[in-house]
């Protein structure tokens, strides 16, 4: 089930990682207004029709024509093509960039319950982009999103416990939203939790077998200093200790490849 998530996570944010290439091309002439009134046809349908146009243009780099499509879909309820439509006015892709028109867009999906909408606005809460700061509200936005299992979210949820920022500084806390981001596949999220483990943290338990086998999944996605720190801690280890973390690294990959 994780897996299918995470591909249709995927298929959304290849189209959002769009917006962040290439240069827009101006507005065909040719193309039909997708604001034209229809009442025959159902809301959701032609929502529908206008998010998958407006796919195919941005697939296209042609963002600028891509615009109308989206916000005809947004105004009609499309949870994601609001969303992209938040992305657009946040990376100025296609429209001129509007932290307060992203915000907003980011709020119709996240209320609809979108994950990517909730992490992006509590990012722009916590940062003060488009609208005051405020981090309890961030944090709130981080925790329906992680609860869906965004990896994003329960990795930065995790920074901001390790920190204290916006939140009590609570190592624990940090660790368990680390535990999460690190089984949904989070490099930087297994090397926290290698650096947790292997050096002295309030209410976290010191254990070199997970350190090492946190490290070593971290390396093995190509963490930068994962490897270097994984054969740092092994110098420290006992044989026993190196092998009982190759079958515990053996095992978290299989968790997270499952």
């Amino acid at each position: 089930m994780r897996q299918g998530k995470r591909r249709a996570s995927v298929a959304l944010l290849q189209c959002a990682v769009l917006l962040l290439a290439g240069c827009a091309a101006r507005p065909d002439p040719a193309a039909v207004s997708p604001s034209r009134p229809d009442t025959v046809r159902p809301e959701a349908e032609i929502a529908g029709e206008a998010f998958r146009k407006a796919i195919a243009l941005s697939r296209e780099g042609r963002f600028v024509d891509a615009v109308p499509w989206y916000r005809a879909a947004a105004e009609r309820g499309h949870v994601d093509a609001q969303f992209m439509l938040g992305t657009m006015y946040r990376t100025g892709r296609g429209v001129s960039r509007d932290d307060a028109a992203a915000a907003y867009w980011y709020q119709q999906a996240s209320i609809a319950g979108n994950a990517w909408a909730q992490f992006s606005l509590g990012t722009m809460h916590i940062r003060g982009e488009g609208l005051p700061p405020n981090p309890h509200e961030g944090v709130r936005l981080y925790r329906l999103a992680a609860a869906q299992g965004h990896r994003e979210a329960q990795y930065n949820l995790g920074v901001l416990y390790y920190n204290g920022d916006g939140v009590a500084r609570d190592y624990a806390e940090a660790e368990g939203w680390f535990s999460k981001a690190a089984r949904n596949g989070d490099p930087a999220s297994q090397f926290a939790l290698g650096r947790m483990y292997s050096t002295p943290h309030t209410g976290v338990r010191l254990d070199r077998v997970r350190a090492h086998a946190w490290y070593t999944v971290a390396a093995a996605a190509d963490y930068p200093g994962a490897a270097e720190a994984a054969r740092g801690l092994e110098r420290k280890m006992s044989a026993a200790e190196r092998a009982s973390s190759r079958a515990t690294a053996r095992r978290f990959a299989s968790e997270i490849n499952d």
